[in-house]
């Protein structure tokens, strides 16, 4: 079949041709219009459920909102796990499903389920669906400053004007608003009032919810034209506020303005910003839709903002993605063009021959653009996973074009010693025909396996997935275009420009060299050959132990440039104190001269995508060019300086990055490395056992640092009613809770409407008389018998339980956060823990999970190693169809591990630890040495071919092992370019320095490595084995003739 679409391709070269201008044309598109991020999404499918209850504890939002959702939402299908968390006034739920599930489909079934509830919820509390957003939506944060505004004026502009102005631009999702204050319409009354005019906290209420609303009166129809009737009521500012008349006394009105102090004040808040530690700002989170183009999104984002002038503001980027992208993309588009530069140059130098080096500068870039026109058919973004899938194949994309251009190049040479002459143009044409036809099964076939060799990363999901597939599928479709081309557009191409003088192998100096210099080498190991295989079984047999020294991780950490400071503070701190420290690790931060901007936020941004209680800082740290930081100095460096300078009492530090350390948030709630799931009954034990898995760890000589959920770290003032005494006063429990939200907890009452805008109205008593627990024992209530203590029938008393609760799938759950010491996996770490742990003894009800990158390891090498047989399988079979005989297939599969022992070796040298990037790297290594191997067998049966073809019968022993040689040394050139190609393809990935090439180094080395040790595969172990097989057949077959003589 592959011979046939050889010669096809070569009878209608027309066809072929216009084929190509219109892929080059639709690849030319594709590449404009392929999405651009950093990184592969790595979250999975998620639905955000966020409760609004003002004024609320945790355990209340938690026992009235969150577990009744929790549990509601357990019943839907495809989902992973559901995650809760209830702090104060918020509540966050996390659907997040299956790898697969379509995210549309997931948001209507929680809005089933949802609406299917909401008749049970407490009428007051709002319960809304989150954006649809992934967990790394954040790509865009932006601080708003002022000389002339104030920060309750700075967050009108960010809630009214920018925020509604960037939610109209193309792909996104939300904007947050943090920092700054909202201004609050407060009417303050003082008790004392209340008891003088014999007034309820209730009677107010109504008097504003009552005296502020606008209404319609339908139409009336004047002089043939419609008039539209309308009551205006709304009050419009704080004089209309104050002239509202709450009672009469002896004939005399009495207004709000009387009896309370109504102002304009800021309305409490969970979170605050600081820029630079210079002071509060108010800051904007642009948020992204789920799968948008995330540049290109940006872009517009920009633009949009460069539109929004306001006279006094300052808008300054803290954090913009596009600029991780552009210099991720850009490195990876400098490592390609240097790749195929050094390809085109390998091949010229061996080859000599201007004409035929520009086959492969024309296969080069038309397989690229092939391969992006594979990744928007198969929507598939342009990232540094997907391009880096590119750069790994460079330089094994166009063996199939070097074997064939070179076997072309061979057979001319042939033909023209032979005859004496040069080919004629059909005579050559026929000439390429048929040595393409003769190269071109094996060689396409040897590229289908370097296919196959990547199947084990299309069976891995969760994290790992959604990393490597985009790679996978990049290389995929890369060798499988270059394989379609070697067939199709290569013939043809080589009709055209292999013509003229082709300069005999034996003329290139650089062949001469390489043969010189192999040549005893081939004598010698043919000579010695059970020697070598010793040595190789030996060599094997090292393998084990190199193997087992080596360290495990999931992944090694991709620097993004920009640093995300995330300390652990104090569980309960106040939004004053978290300003303080906030400002202050800002301030220290922002010190260093690398430094561009320091963001840093407190608390939550009102958005359902962020869980984070006041006691969570984030700090966005953004550099300038390293063109500008202090000679010598690294990220690695930088970060272990600022950590000695950040040693402030009271935060246990934390660094990561801002893609990751959402990703590592969203997929198990926990910001570190590694951590452990404690599941149990009550927060008093869910502390009391965090705190010894803390205590037990801290001891431990791997850690860097370990820290344990404060659970039951939060400050309550608990008012218990007495019901009998309430009765006595006749009273209802629902006077005391209003009591409580209206007077004490200052809840919003009504709205007041300025256009566009809206600002909340609230009431509550004068400060000095509820902010204590002895002023809360003292306020006074209206009963029929007059006005008397709150503490007459109730118990004003303090309590510590929980500040922000958890939960995983409607079970309490607490985490344990660690960090490592440098040089030390998590997954060695998880092993040396795991006695420590067993020491501590649990009640019944408690038990652990644990979480991060050691768990994603183990479910990455559960998969691979269930299709790594099948994958062996496959191999085993293409090898026998690109070969076509059972001995020499399993010369090639049996010594495959050999090529191993290479990648191996340059992996310890390199101490980079074993994980799925290196055993990507393994993987594609074995198609490659695959296909070296391959290429020898066929040279080798091709020159004892031709030698049984020249002598006949007389065809002996001596012209056997002469064949042998003469394949291996004669042809070594075509090997050499394979081999070179691969090398040059591979170099410049190890010496490049960028984004995301801590994972693209990690593949490339093992290939690196193996890729040498595969050059000795194929030409000394190959050669050997095969010779061994051909004398065992040559013997057979004389044995055969012989035996048939004597039967005649």
């Amino acid at each position: 079949m592959i011979e046939k679409l050889i010669a096809f391709s070569i009878k209608n070269k027309f066809l072929i041709l216009m084929m190509t201008l219109f892929l080059t044309m639709g690849a030319y598109y594709s590449m404009k219009n392929t999405p651009l991020d950093a990184l592969p999404d790595l979250s999975p499918p998620q639905a955000i459920v966020h409760i609004n209850w003002p004024g609320q504890s945790p355990e209340i939002i938690e026992d009235q909102g969150t577990y009744p959702l929790v549990s509601q939402f357990l019943a839907i299908a495809d989902i992973e796990t559901v995650r809760g968390y209830s702090t104060y006034e918020n509540g966050l739920i996390y659907i997040i499903f299956k790898e697969g599930t379509d995210l549309y489909w997931a948001r209507s079934r929680v809005l089933e389920q949802l609406s299917s509830i909401q008749s049970q919820l407490p009428a007051s509390m709002e319960v809304s669906l989150g954006p649809d957003a992934s967990g790394v939506g954040w790509a865009y944060e932006y601080a708003l400053t002022s000389k002339t505004k104030n920060l309750a004026e700075l967050r009108t502009l960010q809630d009214y004007y920018y925020k509604y102005a960037l939610m109209g631009v193309d792909g996104v999702s939300e904007v947050a608003s943090i920092g700054g204050f909202i201004p609050t319409y407060q009417v303050s009354i003082n008790n004392d009032n209340l008891i003088r005019y014999d007034l309820s906290i209730k009677e107010i209420a109504r008097v504003l919810k009552t005296n502020n609303n606008d209404t319609g009166g339908r139409i009336v129809i004047e002089n043939g034209f419609e008039w539209m009737i309308q009551a205006k009521g709304y009050v419009q500012d704080l004089e209309d506020i104050r002239k509202l008349v709450v009672t009469e006394k002896a004939g005399i009105q009495v207004t709000l303005g009387d009896i309370a102090r109504v102002e304009l004040v800021p309305a409490p808040r969970r979170g605050m910003a600081d820029l630079n530690g210079e002071g509060e700002v108010v800051g904007g989170i642009v948020i992204l839709r789920y799968g948008e183009d995330v540049y290109a999104a940006i872009k517009r984002i920009d633009k949009k903002m460069k539109e929004l002038k306001v006279e006094g503001v300052d808008v300054i980027t803290v954090y913009d993605r596009s600029e991780l992208i552009e210099k991720a993309v850009d490195t990876l588009k400098t490592t390609l063009i240097e790749e195929s530069l050094i390809v085109v140059i390998i091949i010229g130098l061996f080859l000599m021959h201007f004409r035929s080096s520009l086959i492969v500068l024309i296969i080069l870039p038309l397989t690229v653009g092939t391969t992006f026109l594979l990744m928007y058919l198969f929507d598939i973004g342009s990232n540094i996973m997907s391009l880096g899938g590119i750069a790994i194949a460079i330089g094994t994309m166009v063996d199939a074009s070097i074997v064939m251009i070179e076997n072309a190049h061979k057979s001319l040479h042939k033909f023209t010693v032979k005859e004496g002459r040069e080919p004629r143009n059909e005579e050559r044409i026929d000439i390429i025909l048929k040595s393409s036809q003769l190269v071109g099964r094996p060689i396409f076939f040897a590229l289908a396996l370097i296919v196959v060799s990547f199947l084990p990363i299309f069976a891995l999901s969760g994290q790992e997935g959604l990393l490597f597939k985009p790679l996978a599928f990049t290389k995929t479709f890369t060798m499988t275009a270059g394989a379609i081309l070697s067939i199709t557009l290569v013939p043809v191409l080589m009709v055209f420009f292999v013509k003229g003088k082709i300069l005999p192998e034996n003329r290139n100096p650089l062949n001469r060299f390489f043969i010189w210099l192999y040549h005893p080498v081939i004598v010698y190991g043919l000579k010695f050959k059970y020697a070598v295989l010793a040595f190789v079984l030996l060599a094997l047999g090292s393998m084990y132990p190199l193997f087992n020294s080596l360290k495990w991780e999931f992944m090694p950490m991709l620097n993004e440039q920009t640093f995300m400071y995330m300390p652990v503070t104090p569980y309960g701190i106040s939004v004053d104190q978290s300003k303080a420290l906030t400002q202050k690790t800002d301030k220290i931060i922002k010190s260093f001269p690398e430094v561009d901007t320091v963001f840093g936020k407190g608390g939550r941004a009102n958005t359902a995508t962020d869980p984070a209680p006041l006691g969570m800082i984030e700090t966005i740290i953004s550099f300038k060019p390293q063109s500008e930081w202090r000679e010598g100095m690294t990220y690695k460096k930088l970060r272990q300086e600022m950590e000695d300078a950040l040693q402030v009492p009271g935060l246990v530090n934390s660094w990561t990055y801002p893609i990751r350390g959402r990703i590592d948030m969203l997929l198990s709630g926990i910001r570190t490395p590694l951590g452990i799931k404690l599941y149990g009954k009550t927060p008093e034990g869910l502390q009391k056992y965090g705190k010894e898995i803390e205590d037990k760890l801290r001891s431990y000589k791997d850690t860097l640092s370990v820290f344990a959920d404060q659970a039951s770290a939060g400050y309550y003032i608990d008012i218990d009613i007495d019901e009998e005494k309430l009765q006595r006063y006749g009273l209802a429990k629902d006077a005391i809770l209003e009591y409580t939200s209206l007077a004490i907890g200052g809840m919003k009452v009504s709205t007041m409407y300025k256009g566009l805008e809206r600002y909340p109205i609230t009431l509550r008593l004068d400060d000095d008389e509820r902010r204590s627990l002895q002023s809360i024992q003292d306020i006074q209530i209206k009963t029929k018998l007059g006005f008397v203590p709150l503490s007459t029938f109730t118990t004003v008393s303090y309590r510590q339980s929980a500040s922000v609760i958890k939960s995983e799938m409607a079970t309490p759950v607490t985490f344990v956060y660690i960090t490592p010491n440098e040089g030390i996996t998590p997954t060695a770490y998880k092993e040396g823990a795991k006695a420590l742990i067993n020491e501590i003894n649990f009640e019944s009800g408690y038990y652990i999970e644990w979480a991060g990158q050691s768990e994603y390891l183990a479910s990455a090498m559960e998969k691979i190693i269930l299709i790594i047989p099948a994958v062996l399988l496959s191999i085993l079979v293409l090898i026998y169809f690109a070969l076509k005989q059972i001995g020499p297939t399993f010369i090639v599969f049996l010594t495959l591990p050999f090529a191993l022992i290479g990648g191996l070796i340059y992996v310890n040298l390199l101490d980079f630890a074993m994980s799925i990037a290196v055993i990507v790297g393994f993987l594609a290594l074995l198609g490659v040495a695959a296909e070296t191997a391959i290429v020898m067998i066929v040279y080798l049966q091709e020159s004892i071919d031709e030698a049984m073809q020249t002598h006949g019968k007389s065809f002996s022993l001596k012209h056997l092992n002469e064949a042998i040689y003469e394949g291996a040394v004669q042809r070594v050139r075509p090997k050499l370019m394979t081999v070179f190609s691969i090398l040059a393809g591979l170099t410049p990935i190890m010496y490049t320095s960028g984004v995301g090439f801590e994972v693209m180094q990690r593949i490339a080395a093992p290939m690196l490595g193996g890729v040498i040790s595969s050059a000795v595969l194929s030409l000394v172990i190959i050669p050997i084995l095969f010779e061994i097989y051909a004398k065992k057949e040559f013997f057979s077959r004389k044995k055969e003739l012989s035996e048939g003589k004597n039967n005649e």
